[in-house]
C-alpha cells in the first residue's frame, strides 16, 4: 500500500453499534476519530439495525460505511451467506485490515484468505460465553489472526493462557473516554440536573450505567441497596440500561419493597446529564473486560464502587479512587456503597483523583493513535 493511499479497514461486529452497550460505544469512540482522509472503513455489523427507540447515538465520520447483515447461528444459511459475500470481496482485494470484534464476527474473519488480507481480533472481555467447545475452536483458528487487541492486559492473560495466542501478537490498548462531553458539574448545573431528574440536592444518588444480563448482576446490586437503604434512608438508585432481565428486576424491585428508591431511566443517550448529578457509581458484574461505563463515570468526577473482576481493578484503586469488593457479594458491595455514601467528603477526594487519572490516561485521542499504528504496521 502506497503512503498516500487510504487504507481500507474492514470492520466485523456482532451487534449494532448505533444501540447501547460498552463495545458499541468503544467502536463508536474510535471510528469516530479515524481520520477520513487517511481511512476507507467500511462496517459490517452482524445484527438487525436498532429501532429508532433503541438507538443511543449517531456516528459522524464521513469515512465510515455502515451495513447491517444479520445472522443467527455461525453454522446457519445468512451467516454462510455474510460470509461468501466478504470473502469474494476479499478475493477482489477490497481490503487491507480486517478487524473483527465477538465470536461471530471473529470467526468469519479467522476464515477468510490470510494472504490477502491482515487481521485483528479485537477481544472487549474475558470470554465468559464461550463454551468448552467453542474455546476448543479457537484455540485452533487463532493462528488466523496477525494481531490480537484488548483494553486491559488481563484479557490477555487469559488468551495466552486459555486460548494458544502468543504473546508477541497480542496488544493492550486501554479504552479512551471523550472528557470534553463527560465531565463534573459545577453546583448550579449539579442542581438543576438533579431537578430534572426528581431530586432535590441533599438525595444521596448512586447510579448504575448497563444492560440488564445476567453478567452485570444487578440481582445482586439490588439485594446489596436494599440494605443500604436501611441505614441511608434517603438513598436512591438509578438504573440506566435495558435488557432481558428487566421483568425479573422489577419483581425482585417489588419483593424487596424498593419501588420508591430504585428508578429504572431505561437506555439513554444522554449519560453526560445523568453521571454527573449522581454521588456514587455502581458496578456489580461477574465478569468486566475494561469498563467504559466506569471511565465515564470517573470523568464526570465520581467514585465507583465496583468488583474486582477482570479490568475493574485497572480502573478503580481501591481506596484511592474508589472501592472494590469480590463478585457475588452483596453484603460486602453495600458496605462498600453505605462507605461512599455516609463520607461524602472522602468520596468527593475518590472522584477527584479518578477524572485526573483518566485525563492523563484514557484519552480517545492516544486510544486512537494506538490502534492506528497497528493499522499501519500490518498493513506495511
Amino acid at each position: 500500500m502506497r503512503a498516500a493511499e487510504r487504507l481500507r479497514l474492514l470492520i466485523l461486529t456482532d451487534t449494532a453499534v448505533l444501540g447501547p452497550g460498552g463495545s458499541e460505544r468503544f467502536l463508536r469512540n474510535l471510528l469516530e476519530r479515524l481520520p477520513p482522509e487517511r481511512y476507507a472503513i467500511e462496517l459490517v455489523q452482524l445484527a438487525a439495525e436498532p429501532a429508532p427507540h433503541q438507538r443511543v447515538a449517531e456516528l459522524k465520520n464521513s469515512a465510515v460505511r455502515l451495513v447491517h447483515a444479520p445472522i443467527d447461528a455461525i453454522y446457519g444459511r445468512r451467516a454462510l451467506a455474510a460470509f461468501t459475500a466478504i470473502r469474494r470481496r476479499v478475493l477482489r482485494g477490497e481490503f487491507d485490515v480486517v478487524q473483527s470484534q465477538h465470536e461471530k464476527s471473529d470467526l468469519i474473519s479467522a476464515a477468510l484468505p490470510r494472504r490477502l488480507v491482515r487481521k485483528i481480533s479485537n477481544r472487549r472481555d474475558m470470554g465468559f460465553q464461550k463454551s468448552a467447545k467453542v474455546r476448543a475452536l479457537f484455540r485452533r483458528v487463532n493462528g488466523r489472526f496477525d494481531r490480537f487487541v484488548a483494553p486491559t492486559g488481563s484479557i490477555i492473560d487469559a488468551l495466552v493462557a486459555e486460548e494458544n495466542v502468543q504473546r508477541l501478537q497480542c496488544r493492550t490498548i486501554p479504552n479512551g473516554v471523550d472528557m470534553q462531553r463527560f465531565h463534573p458539574a459545577d453546583a448550579d448545573t449539579r442542581a438543576r440536573l438533579r431537578q430534572a431528574l426528581g431530586f432535590d440536592a441533599d438525595a444521596r444518588l448512586v447510579g448504575c450505567v448497563a444492560r440488564f444480563t445476567p453478567v452485570k448482576r444487578h440481582v445482586d446490586m439490588l439485594a446489596a441497596f436494599a440494605q443500604v437503604r436501611t441505614r441511608l434512608p434517603d438513598a436512591h438508585l438509578l438504573l440506566i440500561g435495558d435488557g432481558p432481565l428487566r421483568a425479573d428486576l422489577e419483581k425482585q424491585i417489588a419483593a424487596l419493597d424498593l419501588g420508591g428508591a430504585v428508578h429504572l431511566l431505561g437506555a439513554r443517550g444522554d449519560v453526560e446529564a445523568i453521571l454527573p448529578a449522581l454521588d456514587a457509581f455502581v458496578l456489580a458484574s461477574s465478569t468486566e473486560g475494561l469498563s467504559n461505563a466506569i471511565l465515564e463515570a470517573q470523568a464526570c468526577g465520581l467514585p465507583v464502587a465496583a468488583t474486582r473482576v477482570g479490568g475493574n481493578p485497572d480502573l478503580v484503586r481501591d481506596g484511592d479512587t474508589g472501592l472494590l469488593v469480590p463478585a457475588l457479594a452483596p453484603d460486602a458491595l453495600a458496605q462498600a456503597l453505605i462507605a461512599l455514601l455516609h463520607e461524602r467528603a472522602q468520596a468527593q477526594a475518590f472522584g477527584r483523583r479518578a477524572r485526573a487519572r483518566v485525563e492523563a490516561q484514557h484519552s480517545l485521542e492516544a486510544m486512537a493513535a494506538a490502534y492506528e499504528t497497528v493499522y499501519r504496521e500490518l498493513a506495511a
